[in-house]
């Protein structure tokens, strides 16, 4: 089974994506679902992912509700039915990237929420989101796999040892809880002090470790 910390995506992380570039809606008594990828997932890059749904009319007035998870493709590449227990894969199999965020729909019952995510490790994660009535009703749902590329080998667009431990520590904490985020925050030092020692003289390397720690021990 794939470690759970490579899959940050997710968040945070974060591609070709599969499926054709967007997750078709799903519907459910007027209630639809769709999430569509604002550009490549690239390790190191931050995206959003693009979320749009439906609300019947007549029923706006009424408080919905959004989440997303990740979950590793070696578990499933289906998303669970119901919220409850794509929530549950999440937990044990990934991470909840959004536990619960209010839909405000317009007077015809469209919404759009954008949900930024910086991957931070190359693979493959299954993006689940959700409505749901903020009790045990699920009312959409729509799934998305997120083909994570490694960031370029080149020096264009690719961020600095330091940076690019900064942005995985945060994709990393916003994915992953636990043992699991410390696995994740240590691959990425591990990455990135390998960027070091590619360095032409000593006392670069020694400095571009040293912000690397510093960015290590930041916080979101």
């Amino acid at each position: 089974m794939k470690h759970p910390s490579r899959i940050a995506a997710v968040l945070a992380a974060g591609a070709a994506v599969a499926l054709g570039g967007s997750a078709a809606p799903a519907l459910a008594n007027g209630f639809g679902l769709s999430l569509r990828p604002s550009s490549p997932a690239v390790v190191g890059k931050t995206m959003t992912i693009q979320v749009s749904g439906t609300i019947p009319p007549a029923d706006t007035w009424a408080p919905y509700w959004f989440s997303l998870d990740a979950i590793s493709t070696a578990v499933t590449t289906t998303c669970p039915a119901d919220r409850w227990v794509g929530a549950q894969f999440a937990t044990a199999n990934g991470s909840i990237v959004v536990l619960s965020q209010s839909e405000k729909p317009d007077a015809a019952g469209s919404f759009t929420i954008p949900v930024a995510i910086t991957p931070s490790s190359p693979g493959s994660v299954l993006l689940c989101g959700y409505t749901d009535d903020g009790m045990a009703t699920t009312l959409a749902a729509a799934g998305l796999i997120l083909d994570i590329q490694p960031a370029s080998s080149g020096r264009s667009g690719l961020p600095s040892p330091p940076e690019y431990t900064r942005q995985g520590v945060k994709s990393c904490n916003v994915l992953m809880t636990g043992a699991d985020a410390k696995s994740c925050i240590r691959d990425i030092v591990r990455n990135a002090n390998a960027r070091c020692r590619k360095l032409h003289t000593k006392r670069g390397r020694t400095s571009c470790q040293k912000s690397v720690r510093r960015a290590a021990r930041s916080r979101p």
